[in-house]
């Protein structure tokens, strides 16, 4: 799963809670950012001038049955018409409909207190790579496996420094202050809904986006992040990202456009980057789809009254982004990010309602720029949960209305973006360590004019009228053991 937030150090419990839980357990005591946002369990608290280290691991199995617009249970035929830069439909093709899954993670840090009482310490979040190499199959490795199982990187690591009276400051790669006060996406039953593993069984554009903060590919990025004390149930926090930069490497030769090659180090590469240069804050070359100078300041409140708990947090992100000095302007211009976010949670014993609202200038994911003169993204969730001893069940509901493939180099037959997704399911902690899980997930993405399965867009006169509606729909049984 990716965004099942649990406890990390005892203190922890404002930055990295479950939603439903934080409800739960208000009103909290002084917030401490866990030095992992991830930890699975209480790390014990060092005496002064000592340090607890830990090694947690998590690994995740599945057995899935799931079925997608994308997987064409009939056979399909290349033709050139359907040629897109995502390749021709593969010919004579099927693909089977159910599949087994399984993941690991590592979660090493430390925890210390220093003899004048201040807090620190450090963590890394260490995941396998995507599940395939492009074209899928097997790398021609010596391991003979892809890249799932032969490839590591670090999703977030970090370090922090504070106390409990004056706040925790955190530097590195990992969660601000919108993930870590986001409140009301009901994550907290199977392995996360639409925000854990199972929708990976689904072909990728029918995947339904997670357009909310606790996607793992929005809050890995480098920031500086302050995190309150607890003030009779508030706290609040802000955080500084530079770029959307989520390491430190060397920037090669940049601004030049060189490529790697007998000891030359070229720019950096990825996502909707053409230079590549983490700190362009300028560029000729298409860099203006990124975002720079983000900020997110979000604040929170928790209380309880009688038997009811209540949670309610809310806040602003909003970003700058690469300039386009392109001559004449490039097509296709983007919008600085600003975007309003919420959520609510309400408890009463075990059962808990709420949900969540985000929107304004994003498309889709967070990551996301939105076109100049295309509207303004809108996303609500609804949701419950239900615990009772060892078992936790739930289910969810989002809607996301956004510009998707429009912008205003596009043909006029090509219309706006909706998508849903459902999800529901259930937790048993089957003993220590060890839990069981059922997830079912149904999505849903439909935009005029586009292609979802083949990414082809309609241009000019010629409207493309094939697959604007995908589905996808499964079940799967996991299990996770943890330490």
């Amino acid at each position: 799963m990716k965004n099942l937030l649990a406890v990390g150090a005892a203190a922890l419990a404002a930055a990295s809670l479950p939603s439903a839980v934080v409800a739960q357990s208000a009103p909290v005591p002084a917030v401490v950012p866990t030095p992992s946002f991830f930890t699975l369990a209480p790390s014990p608290t060092p005496g002064p001038s000592t340090i607890t280290v830990r090694l947690n691991v998590r690994v995740n199995t599945y057995a899935g049955v799931y079925a997608d617009s994308g997987q064409n249970p009939g056979f399909v035929t290349s033709t050139a018409s359907s040629a897109t830069s995502l390749g021709s439909p593969q010919t004579n093709t099927k693909l089977t409909q159910y599949a087994f899954g399984e993941y690991a993670r590592i979660y090493p840090g430390f925890d210390g207190i220093a003899a004048n009482g201040m807090r620190y310490g450090a963590m890394l979040e260490i995941r396998e790579d995507q599940s395939s190499p492009p074209g899928g199959g097997i790398n021609g490795s010596i391991s003979a496996q892809d890249r799932s199982r032969n490839t590591i990187f670090y999703r977030q690591q970090h370090m922090y420094v504070g106390a409990d009276k004056l706040g925790y400051l955190r530097l590195g790669g990992a969660p601000g202050a919108a993930t870590l006060l986001s409140t009301g996406t009901f994550e907290n039953f199977n392995d996360g809904g639409w925000n854990g593993d199972v929708f990976v069984f689904f072909t990728t554009n029918t995947q339904v986006v997670w357009p909310f903060s606790t996607a793992s590919s929005y809050y890995g990025t480098n920031k500086l992040t302050y995190v309150s004390p607890n003030f009779a149930g508030a706290d609040f926090s802000i955080s500084f990202e530079p770029s959307a930069s989520n390491g430190t490497g060397s920037i090669g030769n940049c601004p030049y456009g060189v490529t790697a090659n007998a000891g030359i180090n070229g720019p950096i590469s990825g996502g909707l980057a053409a230079l590549g240069c983490d700190t362009a804050s300028s560029t000729s070359t298409g860099d203006n789809a990124r975002r720079r100078n983000t900020v997110e300041a979000f604040a929170r409140y928790r209380a309880a009254v009688g038997a009811f708990g209540f949670a309610i947090a809310g806040g602003t992100i909003f970003s700058g982004r690469v300039a386009d000095n392109a001559t004449p302007a490039r097509a296709v211009q983007f919008r600085d990010q600003l975007i309003g976010d919420g959520g609510l949670d309400v408890t009463y014993g075990g059962l808990t309602v709420g949900g969540h609202i985000t929107g304004g200038r994003v498309n889709g994911s967070l990551n996301t720029l939105l076109p100049e003169g295309q509207r303004d993204e809108f996303v609500w969730l609804v949701g419950a949960s239900y615990a009772y001893g060892p078992f936790i069940v739930g289910a969810s509901y989002y809607d996301i209305m956004s510009a998707g493939s429009k912008t205003a180099a596009t043909s006029p037959f090509v219309g706006n973006r909706n998508e849903y997704g459902v999800a529901a399911g259930g937790t048993y902690n089957f003993a220590p360590g060890m839990n069981i899980f059922l997830t079912y997930l149904y999505g849903h993405r439909k935009q005029l004019g586009v292609d979802f399965l083949s990414g082809a867009v309609s241009s000019g006169a010629t409207q493309v009228t094939t697959h604007n509606n995908v589905q996808s729909q499964g079940f799967a049984l996991g299990t996770q053991f943890r330490w």
